[in-house]
């Protein structure tokens, strides 16, 4: 199981309790071409956690969060998000604030992948808070949950995790959308006109198709791959005009209101007050950890 470990720093208790939590990367090999990640936010120590803000940005990825300690305030705008829930980030980012020890965990669906999984269209968790008993079974889900609330560490969370999706994947389902997403995820630039010759349709087709699966034309879905893109370059220390040229965007301005378009707040803002110890590295990450203000 590939594992990436980010220490939690924030410099806010004694030598000997910093770094009291990790904020976890997994990629299990079982799962590669349906997840992007599953992440575990592993913080018992309640200073600690208390001690952060988590802002995760609007992407492409289906969200499946289960909390497994003190419920964790999460919102998105005005709405506050159940304990567990499936959610697809589209406009303004997801804020989760620890009340006491933090532990959660959050699956990253890969949109074109995600239907392997999850039966309802990607569009019906557009900017919504379907909760997790209502996509699988309550029976199933309370199961996990007691799995959850008794694995000792990380990797028995996860493998719990990992066991709960295999067992609900289906066979890969070949489509035209998801070949497009596909190929919008690796490169968001790309000029519609040139995807649908890619793959052999007319303009028309690609976005009737793409619609009709994600619930988004696929300029929209373009979009959110960029932000993703542009958080991605900034965690590899790119400069703001250097990720604007990588990201095929005019300069600097354009990418300030870009980002502001989607997020509602500009890249600065949202940078703002990040952890640059262990977390701050997490350069597989579509969010940021902050200290609470």
């Amino acid at each position: 199981m590939n594992l990436i470990d980010h220490s939690t720093d924030v410099g806010t208790r004694e030598p000997a309790a910093i770094g009291a939590g990790s904020i976890r990367c997994f990629r299990p090999k079982l799962l590669t071409g349906i997840i992007d990640a599953i992440w575990d936010l592993d913080i018992p120590d309640d200073e600690t956690a208390k001690a952060f803000t988590i802002k995760w940005a609007p992407g492409t990825s289906l969200l499946l969060m289960a909390q497994y300690r003190a419920p964790a305030l999460v919102r998105q705008g005005e709405r506050v998000l159940p304990n567990k829930c499936a959610t697809q980030i589209q406009s303004s980012s997801l804020t989760l604030q620890p009340t006491g020890a933090l532990g959660i965990v959050i699956v990253c669906l890969r949109p074109d992948a995600a239907n392997r999984v999850v039966s309802a269209p990607l569009g019906q968790f557009a900017n919504t808070n379907i909760h997790l008993g209502s996509i699988f079974s309550r029976g199933d889900v309370s199961v996990c949950d007691e799995l959850l609330a008794g694995a000792r560490n990380s990797c028995e969370r996860i493998a719990t995790v990992e066991a709960f999706l295999i067992r609900r994947a289906r066979p890969e389902q070949d489509s035209l959308a998801s070949h497009a997403a596909s190929c919008l995820r690796r490169d968001p630039t790309l000029p519609m006109k040139l995807l649908a010759s890619m793959l052999s349709v007319s303009t028309r087709q690609l976005s009737r198709s793409f619609n009709a699966t994600f619930g988004m034309p696929p300029k929209q879905f373009a979009r959110l791959a960029r932000i993703e893109r542009i958080v991605a370059e900034r965690r590899k220390g790119l400069s703001w005009a250097e990720i604007a040229c990588a990201c095929d965007l005019a300069d600097q301005s354009h990418l300030a209101r870009e980002f502001r378009g989607i997020i509602g707040e500009g890249p600065t803002e949202f940078f703002a007050h990040e952890i640059r110890e262990g977390a701050g590295r997490m350069t597989e990450a579509n969010f940021v950890v902050q200290r609470a203000v």
